[in-house]
């Protein structure tokens, strides 16, 4: 059964009940008791108090007078959205990850990552609202509904957290999602994925990465790419017939890190900072639009260098005017952890920075 908040509950195996205060997951509620205390308890462990009964209803047979009520910042609240949502972050510097849905599995232990809980997110890294629908592959066969809901564009929301031993519940399972859009964008096919998620990667450190995405290092599973999804219909183009829906085959990613087309080595880099290498079409670009690119690109490629524990960084700034090398040495002065210094004039000429990163 689902609960929100504001519902009467009384627990099954123990005497008493309260009202439900916070939902954290499918399964768990806050449940707040009679002294104003909130405890968390599985929804398994509940029956709901359907105030409105009739007095011959079986129901009364459990109905006690509950004096425990909402605080008032609660009750003034109407609840609408899933509380369980967090806004996705857009640090590009730790690499880049495609638009779609994914499974992401975060431990609690940034420090410690095979060992102790794991957050189960869904991660919604699209411009769309999604309802989704997910269902895990019972140990006799068969699936079972786990949990349905929406999520906001560029989002996660909370589906569970799991000890260690938990983690073969979301071995096998299926997602399935509509995208709804802004008015006047384009119409997605609805997303079908089926996935198989190899449990021995959860015990090994290396399985978990940074991502431009999520706070914290995680395992990542892909589970629908919007590039391979049909279009259905679009603003100012014809509607496609017999478009039918697409089933995708989850696969755990790695964000794309922007450092590695750089690499000479596994723990250096040249970066070439001039505008066309970095601009495909240089049309109607003023000299400030220029820097501005430049100064982008350098401070992600520094910042995804330390990221991915390089040592040395060569910039080619090239020689001109010098206020690219200036803009250069006054953002380096922000890192207490790198040192620079003039690059090799012999490879390099006059226009290059070496910068020494201090992991």
């Amino acid at each position: 059964m689902k609960y929100k908040i504001g519902d009467k509950v009384k627990f099954l195996n123990e005497s008493g009940g309260g009202v439900v205060s916070k939902i954290i997951s499918p399964k768990m509620v806050n449940v707040m008791i009679e002294d104003g205390f909130e405890i968390p308890v599985m929804t398994s462990e509940l029956l709901k108090i359907e105030l409105d009964a009739p007095v011959d209803s079986p129901v009364h047979m459990f109905r006690e007078d509950f004096h425990a009520d909402l605080k008032p910042s609660i009750e003034e609240n109407h609840y609408e959205a899933d509380d369980r949502t967090i806004p996705l972050t857009n640090n590009k510097a730790r690499g880049t990850v495609a638009d779609g849905i994914y499974f992401a599995f975060v431990p609690h232990d940034q420090k410690w990552l095979i060992t102790g809980l794991l957050d189960v997110y869904l991660v919604n890294n699209t411009s769309f609202d999604i309802l989704y629908s997910i269902f895990l592959e019972k140990e006799e066969g068969g699936f079972m509904g786990f949990d349905y809901g929406s999520a906001e564009p560029s989002s996660m929301i909370l589906l569970q957290t799991l000890e260690r031993d938990q983690l073969n519940q979301w071995e096998k399972g299926i997602l399935q999602v509509l995208f709804h859009p802004e008015e006047g964008s384009k119409l997605m096919a609805p997303g079908n994925s089926g996935f198989k998620i190899k449990l021995p990667r959860f015990y090994i450190e290396s399985s978990y990465k940074d991502s431009g995405i999520i706070d914290g290092k995680s395992i990542l599973v892909s589970l629908i790419t919007l590039t391979s999804l049909n279009i259905i219909a679009e603003s100012n183009a014809p509607q496609r017939e017999n478009t039918e829906p697409t089933l995708a085959k989850a696969e755990i990613v790695e964000p794309e890190n922007i450092i590695d087309k750089h690499r000479t080595s596994p723990y250096e880099a040249v970066v070439d900072l001039h505008i066309g290498e970095l601009v495909d079409n240089m049309t109607g670009v003023d000299n400030a639009a220029m820097l501005r690119i430049q100064v982008n690109y350098f401070t992600r490629c520094l910042e995804n260098a330390m990221a991915n524990k390089l040592h040395k960084v060569t910039f080619i700034h090239g020689v001109g005017t010098g206020v690219l090398k200036t803009a250069l040495k006054e953002i380096l002065k922000e890192y207490p952890n790198v040192e620079y210094q003039d690059a090799s004039m012999k490879q390099f000429g006059y226009g290059a920075l070496d910068v020494i990163i201090r992991n």
